[in-house]
């Protein structure tokens, strides 16, 4: 994805959005770049590991590094896990368009 001067597309709304979905309890998706691969990727954030991990489980996203974020909004982190790579980014955008993002 382009920046949003190109497209009109805007990283940190669907930031803000992710992060509110996974302090509500679910699990939030936001798309990023990787300046150093010069692709996209998706971030995927939850309040809960284990339902962070299901959910890569579940949607057979390969399970790699698992961080914790904090944010100013939630007294406790938030949980991440990046998807790269072209396979586990189709398999987000897939799961996006099912839940109508």
């Amino acid at each position: 994805m382009a920046d949003d001067a190109e497209t009109g597309y805007d990283y940190r709304g669907n930031y803000k959005a992710a992060v509110d979905e996974a302090l509500a309890g679910g699990v939030g998706v936001y798309a990023d770049f990787d300046q150093a691969r010069q692709m996209e990727n998706f971030r995927v954030l939850s309040a809960d590991r284990s339902r962070l991990l299901t959910f890569a489980r579940r949607e057979g996203i390969t399970t790699g590094h698992v961080e914790t974020l904090k944010t100013l909004r939630s007294p406790k982190p938030l949980y991440q896990m990046v998807a790269t790579g072209e396979d586990d980014t189709r398999k987000v955008r897939s799961y996006l368009q099912r839940i109508g993002h």
